[in-house]
């Protein structure tokens, strides 16, 4: 097997997953903690899945960060690597080791493999330019809704989401891995496994859309094409906003934005720091109830401070709440 851009990390190199592994091994551990919460909020098992969810999404993240150089993904896997020295029990600012350091050890370590987040010795972790081309989306939101969209089916008949279509959420499912996959497998071209893997799951997508059979390069772009129709986005996407976008950028794509406020008391804070963050074109935003950061309460709370979480903002409705 050829080696792949994560193979420079100790753990990664020594289990060599496909990335068909890893997005199976995310959506199951998501799936077995949302619907625990969905039957057995109470359970003991919830702290456990919890942490598989963590693990597990934060290596998928990580190792499409690596192929891909995107520093979105490069931030959530961070994340997730902190949420899970949290759950373990490790403060923030008590341990040398990083969030990635945390993620990537514990991977190795499930699998049996000591000194996991260590680079392969004689090798670096490659540093890849950002590959923007074609224009996916955004990727920690693609995972999320990948993972979501597989659970939120396969439940079939959730409480928490009574108006739930079934049929929609398991082509939302397709559409997002087939996605997943396909941009792994143009970032990392001698990896054909995967390549083969995205080229299926766009057949596969055109034949549930009753659309005619195409070659394996245009049925992994309607990937990408169905996508954008599913979020009424277009090739222009992370191109430049209208001067009338909803988001209130005026047309340069940031937004000044309070992040921090200062705690005056009885529930009471005042904004002490703003800065421009990213627009999402859209005056309604959301934020992702299982964020790795914040866990779904869009703010992080340190000494007499509150921060605005900005890794789950979402445009406007991707997920039911």
């Amino acid at each position: 097997m050829p080696a792949q851009p994560e193979h420079g990390i100790t753990a990664y190199r020594l289990e060599r997953p496909s990335m068909g592994r890893l997005i199976l091994e995310a959506r199951w551990a998501s799936y077995q903690l949302l619907v625990t919460l969905e039957h057995s909020p109470d359970s003991q098992l919830v702290p456990e899945f919890k942490r598989s969810k963590i693990l597990h999404l934060g290596v998928l993240t990580d190792v499409l960060a690596l192929r891909t150089g995107q520093s979105d993904l490069y931030e959530s896997a961070r994340d997730c690597g902190d949420a899970l020295r949290t759950v373990d029990g490790l403060a923030l600012d008590e341990h040398l080791r990083n969030g990635l350091d945390h993620l990537r050890a514990q991977y190795g370590l499930l699998h049996g493999h000591a000194h996991g987040a260590l680079p392969v010795p004689g090798t670096t972790a490659p540093s890849r330019a950002p590959f923007s081309l074609p224009n996916y989306p955004a990727g920690p939101q693609l995972i999320y809704q990948m993972c979501d969209t597989y659970a939120w089916s396969a439940m079939r008949n959730p409480v928490r989401f009574p108006a739930l279509d079934v049929g929609d959420e398991q082509r939302r499912h397709l559409v997002c891995r087939g996605l997943i996959l396909d941009w792994a497998a143009v970032t990392t071209p001698a990896d054909t496994a995967t390549a083969g893997a995205a080229a299926s799951a766009g057949h596969a997508l055109r034949r549930l859309d009753d659309r005619a059979a195409l070659d394996d390069v245009r049925a992994r772009a309607y990937l990408l094409d169905s996508y954008r129709d599913l979020y009424d986005q277009d090739d222009e996407t992370d191109g430049p906003h209208p001067a009338d976008c909803p988001g209130g950028c005026v047309g340069d794509g940031e937004v000044l934005t309070v992040l921090t406020w200062e705690s005056h008391g009885d529930g009471i804070y005042v904004p002490v720091h703003q800065e421009p963050v990213g627009c999402l074109g859209t005056a309604e935003t959301e934020h992702h109830p299982d964020c790795s950061t914040c866990g779904g309460h869009g703010y992080t709370y340190q000494r007499d401070y509150r921060d605005l979480c900005l890794d789950g903002r979402l445009p406007g409705r991707t997920h039911a709440i």
